[in-house]
């Protein structure tokens, strides 16, 4: 099981008799494993932008500066919301969307950046068009760990105050993510 079930059979071992074996069994879910108490080295950390991410705390730049990591920017234009414009009001409106989502991606992107590179980490730029949350999920593939926006995707509300999309990203990555 590991440490701490050897744990709890140590301090509880002539207590009781049998009833701390079956404790052990019915909550085994609940205890870590020596797996899980690991902490996983983070060489890579991915941090998703867009236009719904406004300020980011002072405390997240301290705590990604704790990590020997290199920081990915990621800005994607929603490919989707792209070519909705474009076939319900017209070409034009389109490319006015296009490029006032390119200038907001470039200003936020160079702005987090340099905020992450004055805390002394290494940090890569990107944006492109795609699916906010299915690109986010095979892009965590390459790194170690996810820092996200609670508000990433969509407006958040009173009554939920995460963004559906940063839900889905959350229940399909395996790997460490930080929700700020």
């Amino acid at each position: 099981m590991g440490i701490y079930s050897s744990l709890i059979e140590r301090k509880f071992k002539n207590i009781a008799g049998k009833r701390y074996e079956k404790v052990l069994r019915e909550y085994r879910e609940f205890l870590l494993t020596e797996e899980e108490t690991v902490v996983p080295e983070i060489r890579s950390i991915l941090m998703p932008l867009d236009r719904f991410v406004r300020d980011i705390p002072e405390e997240l730049y301290e705590t990604l500066s704790a990590y020997d990591a290199t920081v990915v920017l990621v800005y994607i234009i929603d490919a989707t919301l792209f070519s909705i414009i474009k076939e319900t009001l017209s070409g034009e409106a389109s490319e006015e969307f296009r490029k006032n989502e390119e200038s907001h991606g470039m200003m936020l992107l160079e702005k987090v950046g340099e905020r992450l590179e004055e805390m002394g980490l290494n940090v890569h730029r990107r944006m492109f068009f795609g699916d906010k949350s299915d690109d986010v999920i095979k892009l965590t593939d390459d790194h170690d760990m996810v820092v996200l926006s609670k508000s990433y995707g969509s407006e958040i509300t009173r009554v939920s105050p995460i963004s559906p999309v940063v839900f889905k990203i959350v229940q399909h990555v395996e790997k460490p993510v930080i929700v700020y």
